[in-house]
């Protein structure tokens, strides 16, 4: 049997990883084309920025054989690559949850690299270099994390003090452009009054329609100015957010545990477009969704977790239904406080466990967004998540019935 050999494991790892860089950067842009807003084409739309993720792939393999007390932090090329990388997502509107989630994506991608690489091993590969080997790569990844989100949050920064200078800007230029004429429309009214004449009448009012032209333009010229400092789209925490795509890739997170529990999910086609903070949307998705499997009834036959929208709401509304367990009515007011596990006794029986915060974090994720939580359920029939959010999106439209 072939001894295990420490140096050999980590130089493996490094060597497969750095030869495999721009298959595993596909697959990760691959990834990204369904959590993207943007055409496949413009994640990246110049040459020099299609190879940030794979040389970003060749700095962490180099790392992982850096001695121990190396960080890739020192490296300024792989520093200054994520930063642009940051800059370039601000660019595309993108959010800051959205970042966090390309990054996700991208540990994921390298926690299957290394499985698949350690299976390759096999005996003849060190159990603690593998381990150290993908622990290193993760911190890897959660630096280079932080340097795009920093840069992202410093543009952000930088916008919000050029668009505040803007409307200081355009109040000066208001007060200024607009009281000049005003004054000599003042002026030129009390002439009016004074003068009885036609023709002296007439050369007033010719006047005063010069200056109302004036102001005409300027006002068209502040509304334009006015325009170039409205950027809401650009707050690094809200983002049109497409419940379809938010409902559907927590549904794809989640299958595993789904599948394991013979949970089915139903979920509507279309479901609403509106402006929220994406992170907060998602996580209240994933808690709920969570739950529907955790307390699933395991003696019915056929266990579903149905995803529809309210249309009939003036308001983005989503209903999350289960025919789980259930909860009793004397519980139902206190789901949402912190610590509360209303089934703790049923932990054994259904393979459930947690510290009875999920639903307190789904409130004051919805609280934060200015939206409300409501529960209806019937113990032993289903449970009933009901979320509105506060303002209805100009994209949201509610599908036309057909006879």
């Amino acid at each position: 049997m072939p001894v295990p050999n420490f140096s050999a494991t980590v130089d493996h790892f490094a060597s497969r990883l750095a030869a495999d860089h721009r298959i595993l950067a596909t697959a990760w842009l691959e990834r990204l084309d369904t959590l993207l807003a943007v055409e496949k084409g413009d994640v990246f739309p110049s040459h020099q920025l299609l190879d940030h993720i794979p040389e970003l792939l060749k700095e962490i393999a180099a790392y992982l054989r850096a001695p121990a007390d190396q960080e890739i932090a020192a490296n300024t090329g792989v520093m200054t690559k994520a930063g642009e990388l940051g800059l370039l997502r601000f660019d595309q509107r993108a959010s800051v949850h959205q970042l966090l989630r390309e990054y996700q994506i991208l540990s994921e991608i390298l926690e299957s690299f290394f499985a698949r690489e350690a299976a390759v091993l096999g005996e003849r590969g060190d159990a603690t270099a593998a381990v150290l080997v993908l622990s290193r790569a993760q911190q890897a990844v959660r630096v280079l994390q932080q340097k795009t989100v920093d840069a992202f949050i410093t543009r952000y920064t930088e916008t919000i003090a050029r668009q505040t200078s803007q409307l200081r800007n355009f109040s000066r230029l208001v007060s200024h452009e607009i009281r000049q004429p005003l004054s000599v429309l003042q002026v030129a009214a009390r002439l009016l009054m004074a003068h009885g004449t036609d023709a002296e009448a007439t050369r007033i009012v010719e006047t005063l329609e010069r200056n109302v032209v004036r102001l005409a333009e300027v006002a068209g010229t502040l509304e334009r100015l006015a325009r170039l400092t409205r950027r809401p789209d650009t707050a690094p925490n809200e983002q049109q957010v497409d419940l379809s795509a938010v409902v559907h890739d927590v549904a794809g997170q989640l299958s595993d545990m789904a599948v394991a529990r013979g949970v089915a999910f139903d979920i509507e086609p279309r479901l609403p477009t509106f402006a929220a903070d994406a992170g907060r949307v998602e996580l209240v998705v994933v808690n709920l969704l969570a739950n529907a499997i955790k307390y699933c009834d395991p003696s019915k036959p056929a266990r579903t977790v149905r995803v529809e929208a309210d249309w009939s709401s003036p308001h983005p509304r989503l209903l999350i239904r289960d025919n789980g367990i259930g909860i009793p009515k004397s519980k139902l007011d206190l789901i949402f406080e912190q610590f509360v596990r209303v089934h703790a006794h049923l932990d054994d029986e259904l393979g459930a466990q947690g510290m009875g915060l999920g639903l307190s974090i789904v409130r004051e994720s919805m609280e934060a967004m200015g939206g409300i939580v409501s529960v209806e359920s019937v113990e032993g029939e289903g449970t009933t998540f009901v979320l509105e959010w506060p303002a209805i999106s100009q994209r949201q439209s509610i599908p036309t019935k057909t006879s």
